[in-house]
Formats: C-alpha cells, structure tokens, sequence
C-alpha cells in the first residue's frame, strides 16, 4: 500500500503534468469504484484540476474550490497516464480523460477492488478525511503534539503510528523504519515513554518520511509511480538479514495479520519477541 511518502511524491507528479488540462471525460470503469452519485461524475467535464493536494493517504484532485475528486489507492491502484486511444483493461478502474488525447487512468490489478474514489462539494464531506489525525510532516506536529496525542494512552507504539485517526499517512512499513530509527520497541506502550524518548520519536518520525520522499522521487524522476520497491529501507522485510547498525539478524512478528520488523538488540534489548503466530499455535 502506497504511504504519505510514495503519494506526496504522486502528489508532485500530478501536479506537473495534469492541472489545467481540461476534462473531457469522467468514466467508472469498475462498478463499484465511484462512492457517491451527488455531484454526478459528469459534473467534472469541461472543467480543469486546479490543486492537487495528499491527506493522510488520500489524493485530493481540485476542480476548483467546490468539487473534488477524492482517491485512496488502498492496496494496489496506481495511477498512469495514457493515450487516449490505448485499449481499456480489465485493471482500469476510472478514467479521467483530458481534451489532448491523453487520460490519467486509475489502475487496480487482481480480482478484489479496494480503490475508493469519492466526488464531492468539500474533502471532509469524505469521513475517512474527515477523522484523520494530524500531518506529520506539518507545522503544526511538534514534540508538544506528540506529547498530548499520547498522553494517557495505553496503546502499544507501532498501533499508534498507524493509527490514521491520530497521525496521518503512516502505515506499516514507515512505522518500522521510524521506531527501528528511534530505537524503540514496537510493543511498547505509548504511556511508557519519556520525555527524551518521545523527542527521539518525534524527529525521526520526521527524518525517515523526508528521506524517503527524497529517495522515492529520485527513482520517479518525475513520473506517476506505484509499486516501486522501498530498496532504502533498513528493517521492513529485511527478516534475516543482518541489520546496519549492530549486526543482529532482523526479526519478525505478526499481529492483527500484519507483520513487524524489527531489531531485538537494537529495540528490545536483545530480546526475540513473541509472535503472535505462535500463540495461537500453542
């Protein structure tokens, strides 16, 4: 699933080569794709993107400052600009189609469609933009921040990253590569952690998303993107192999069938966690 990194440098790609160009066809391909019927598709033709913004892990696509083109590419879509005259696939989920012969073509491959895309007056008319948390990489999120989004929570870290309804546009793999950064474990109750600790929290938080974004659009070099191998992580689906800084075989668990990575000296003080795959075992 592509995270706040991969999709603000989505963001920058669309914002290059697609506003101004006016719409000249707006096509559910997938049935289920469209969540709202009021404002109608239709009502995007004739009518330019004029901003292209990311929350959380939504693409935002502005027809002006009353309709909006609300995208979460969820687990596979991806977005590709084509000739207008390339042949429909069976992977094509909508189509945007611009007034120069080319579209910008959501894709979703496989037989489960997960791509959500919503058209609406305003962005929060969408709940799940709604209730999302705070940007980490605004001004607005500070240690201080941290400190009350946490405050009084028991609620283990790796969660709480994740958690869209208190940071925005983390998922699983930057949660790792964050906490494996501020060497903390990611079972460790958020009530736990110092002052120093959440600092630590706070600036590789900030640190890991902005290389990140500066490595992922380096190999974009401009273009849309998805699916594009994380080949600059450190720990996420490093299982085995040594990690960079001490040398310990990169451990892994499962939880809420998502996967962890971590390093047990470097997190958890040279202990192997349990892993919930063997619980249920036993």
């Amino acid at each position: 699933m592509p995270e706040l990194p991969e999709l603000e440098v989505m963001r920058e790609g669309l914002t290059s080569q697609i506003l101004g160009r006016p719409i000249l066809q707006a096509q559910a391909y997938h049935p289920g794709i469209l969540k709202t019927v009021d404002p109608p598709a239709e009502a995007l033709v004739g009518r330019p993107f004029t901003r292209i913004d990311r929350r959380g892990k939504h693409l935002i696509l502005s027809c002006g400052e009353d309709l909006h083109v609300v995208l979460h590419l969820m687990l596979a879509g991806r977005l590709v600009l084509s000739q207008s005259d390339t042949k429909i696939t069976k992977a094509t989920g909508f189509v945007f189609g611009f007034d120069d012969d080319e579209d910008l073509r959501v894709i979703e491959n496989g037989t489960i469609r997960l791509v959500r895309l919503h058209i609406v007056g305003e962005p929060d008319d969408v709940d799940s933009i709604a209730s999302l948390g705070i940007e980490p990489l605004s001004d607005a999120f500070t240690p201080e921040a941290l400190t009350e989004l946490l405050a009084g929570r028991r609620r283990q870290l790796k969660k709480a990253l994740t958690d869209q309804k208190t940071i925005a546009g983390i998922g699983t793999a930057y949660a790792d590569e964050i906490l494996y950064a501020a060497k903390l474990s990611p079972i460790r109750y958020v009530s736990t952690l110092e002052p120093e600790e959440i600092d630590r929290l706070h600036r590789e938080t900030r640190a890991v998303l902005g290389t990140a974004i500066a490595e992922i659009r380096a190999r974009a070099g401009g273009a849309l993107i998805g699916g594009h191998s994380r080949d600059f992580v450190r720990v996420y689906k490093k299982t085995g192999q040594p990690c960079p800084e001490c040398g310990t075989p990169i451990a892994e668990i499962r939880y809420a069938q998502k996967k962890t990575y971590y390093c047990p000296t470097c997190q958890s003080s040279g202990k192997t966690l349990a892993d919930r795959r063997t619980w249920l075992t036993k």
